[in-house]
C-alpha cells in the first residue's frame, strides 16, 4: 500500500478552487464599482448607494465568515484573503477623497462647456429661457436645461432624495441667480464658472 497521499486525500485541504475565489472578487469589485458610481452625482442617487451599502455588509459578512472557514480547514492563512479588504480600503479613500465625482465631471466637463460657449450670460430680471441640449452630455444623463439671470441650470435625470439636482453654469457665481426663479437651492464650486446644486425651482 502506497503512503503518497491521493489528489482525494488533498482534497479537503486544498481549500476553493480559483474560479470561485475570481467569482467572490468580481462581486467585491462590482458592489465596490456601485458605490462609488453611486455618489459620483450632483446630488445623490439613494437607491444605488443604499443597495451598495447593504450589498458591502453582505460581502463583508460573507469573506469574514469564508476565510475563517478556509483558514480552519486548510490550516494556514492565504494571500488571497487580502484582496477583499485592501478592495475595500481604496473604495473608502476614494469615497472619502470624493474622486467618484471629480473623476466624472471631468470627463464630461467638455460636453457641457461646448453647450453654454459663446453664449450671452442673461442679465438680472431676465425670464427663464429653456434651451435643447442631447439627452446625455458627457457621463450625465440631462431632462432639461435653461437660462436664467446669471447663467444656465441643468437637470441631472437622478436628481437628489427630496430636491431636484444638477449642473449650473454661473460666472458671477450663486449670488447672481435670481431667486424669485431658483429657490431653496445649495450650490457647491466644482471648478470654474461650474457649480452643482440641489434644491427646487
Amino acid at each position: 500500500m502506497s503512503d503518497t497521499a491521493t489528489s482525494d486525500d488533498a482534497a479537503p485541504n486544498a481549500g476553493p478552487d480559483r474560479r470561485r475565489i475570481w467569482a467572490f472578487h468580481l462581486v467585491v469589485v462590482a458592489v465596490a464599482g456601485g458605490t462609488l458610481w453611486s455618489v459620483s452625482y450632483p446630488g445623490s442617487h439613494f437607491s444605488l448607494f443604499a443597495a451598495s451599502g447593504c450589498a458591502s455588509i453582505l460581502v463583508g459578512c460573507f469573506w469574514l465568515g469564508w476565510t475563517i472557514y478556509v483558514a480552519r480547514t486548510t490550516g494556514g492563512w492565504r494571500r488571497w484573503f487580502l484582496i477583499g479588504p485592501v478592495i475595500g480600503v481604496l473604495t473608502l479613500v476614494l469615497l472619502c477623497t470624493g474622486a467618484p465625482f471629480k473623476m466624472r465631471w471631468a470627463a464630461s466637463q467638455g460636453a457641457f462647456a461646448a453647450v453654454v460657449a459663446g453664449h450671452p450670460i442673461p442679465p438680472p430680471g431676465s425670464a427663464w429661457e429653456s434651451f435643447t441640449v442631447p439627452r446625455r452630455l458627457g457621463l450625465y444623463s440631462i431632462t432639461r436645461a435653461g437660462w436664467m439671470p446669471g447663467g444656465a441650470v441643468f437637470y441631472e435625470a437622478h436628481g437628489d432624495v427630496f430636491y431636484d439636482a444638477g449642473f449650473a453654469y454661473l460666472p458671477g457665481g450663486p449670488t447672481a441667480v435670481d431667486t424669485a426663479l431658483f429657490e431653496s437651492s445649495q450650490f457647491r464650486h466644482i471648478g470654474g464658472n461650474w457649480y452643482r446644486w440641489t434644491g427646487t425651482s
